[in-house]
């Protein structure tokens, strides 16, 4: 009988396997990796999704198997859609692994509380099952991570004050984010916050250091 390990690690090497076969046929590769959104960060993104998943699942009694199988699948589709079509990359990824999650003897049930996450994860403002609600939230709690914080000063490292500017935009919404907190799961608000205040920190640091950014006056 196959494990729910054996499982994931199945799930996870078709994911991988399958992401790298569709990153070969992007055009902009250099401009994917420019911006820090190549096939390695989302590979370590998909974990530690998977890894946020598995920690909000156990804390809310969903079923930890289907949100860490769900969260591996959330972006499968990432690379096959590009621009405006990029937000179907959750219910295109849905529709291409049915028969990949019956080969591994799901249910029917459960191959469809798995694609309903994966597709839910985009588009769903308010997913149905606690499932879909935590794949959504452990996605959230990421792209809120410390990698964010390297995005967000990457492109304009070497222009200090167009930085400065932008970050302290990206703090008031920052700030708007913390204040309504709009994940789902009580677990989900909980890391949200954590991963909000990190950022709301350093970015803080940052243009705070702006003051600095002169010769003293003796």
């Amino acid at each position: 009988m196959t494990t729910p390990n054996e499982r994931i690690e199945k799930i996870a090497a078709f994911t991988r396997q399958h992401m790298e076969k569709s990153y070969k046929k992007r055009k902009d590769k250099d401009k994917l990796k420019r911006f820090l959104s190549g096939i390695e960060y989302r590979w370590a993104h998909t974990q530690r999704v998977a890894q946020f998943g598995k920690v909000i699942a156990e804390a809310e009694g969903a079923d930890v198997e289907m949100v860490v199988a769900a969260c591996i699948l959330h972006d499968i589709a990432w690379f096959d859609v590009a621009g405006e079509e990029s937000r179907e990359h959750g219910s295109i990824g849905a529709n291409s692994v049915r028969p990949f999650l019956q080969s591994l003897g799901y249910t029917p049930e459960q191959v469809e509380n798995i694609c309903y996450s994966i597709a839910a994860h985009v588009t769903v403002e308010n997913p149905e099952t606690l499932e879909a609600n935590i794949v959504s939230d452990a996605d959230n709690v990421d792209r809120f991570g410390p990698y964010r914080v390297l995005q967000w000063c990457f492109s304009d490292i070497d222009d200090y004050n167009k930085l400065a500017d932008k970050l302290e935009e990206r703090i008031q919404r920052l700030e708007r984010y913390r204040e309504k907190n709009p994940l789902a799961t009580e677990t989900g608000k909980q890391l949200f916050a954590e991963q909000l205040h990190l950022q709301i920190l350093f970015f803080s640091e940052f243009v705070g250091e702006r003051g600095l950014t002169s010769l003293p006056q003796i």
